[in-house]
C-alpha cells in the first residue's frame, strides 16, 4: 500500500502568491511611520495586514503539502461567472447613478443567484440583509458620500 501524498501544487502556489502580495505591502506600509498600537502611524494597518496574508500564506503551503492534490475537472460554472460579471459591472457602473441602497440590494441578490443552491427568495432576503447592514455602517456609522438613493430615483 503507497501511503506517499503529491503536495497539492495549487495551494502551494495560491500561498506563494499571498506570501508575495504580503511581502509588498509590507515593504511598502514599511515607508511610512508605523507608531504605536494606540497611536497608529500610516504604516501601521498596511504592515499588520500584510503580516497577517503572510501568515495565511504560509498555513495554506503548508496545507497544500500536506494534502494530495484530488481536484477533479468538473463542468465550467457559466451561470456563475456570468452573474457575477454583471453584478460588478452594475456596481463598477451604477455607484453614482442608482445610489446605495439599490445597488447593493441588485448586487447582493444577483450575485446569489449565482449559486445553484440558493432560491429566488433566499437571494431577495440576502440583498434585503446585505442593503441594511451597508446602510447602517457606510450611510449612519461612516458617513460615505455616496447618495442613499441616486439620481435615476429622482434624488
Amino acid at each position: 500500500m503507497d501511503v506517499t501524498t503529491k503536495p497539492n501544487r495549487h495551494d502551494v502556489m495560491a500561498g506563494g502568491i499571498f506570501i508575495a502580495i504580503a511581502a509588498f505591502f509590507a515593504i511598502q506600509g514599511a515607508r511610512y511611520e508605523f507608531g504605536t498600537a494606540i497611536k497608529m502611524g500610516s504604516g501601521f494597518f498596511p504592515v499588520v495586514l500584510a503580516l497577517f496574508l503572510g501568515a495565511l500564506g504560509i498555513a495554506v503551503i503548508f496545507g497544500g503539502l500536506r494534502k494530495s492534490e484530488a481536484a477533479v475537472a468538473g463542468p465550467v460554472p457559466w451561470r456563475a461567472i456570468l452573474l457575477i460579471s454583471v453584478a460588478l459591472v452594475l456596481f463598477a457602473a451604477g455607484a453614482r447613478t442608482l445610489g446605495l441602497v439599490p445597488l447593493v440590494f441588485l448586487c447582493t441578490a444577483i450575485t446569489a443567484l449565482a449559486s445553484p443552491k440558493n432560491s429566488p427568495m433566499s437571494a431577495l432576503v440576502m440583498g434585503l440583509v446585505m442593503t441594511a447592514l451597508c446602510y447602517l455602517v457606510f450611510k449612519i456609522g461612516l458617513s460615505v458620500s455616496i447618495p442613499t438613493f441616486g439620481p435615476v430615483f429622482g434624488s
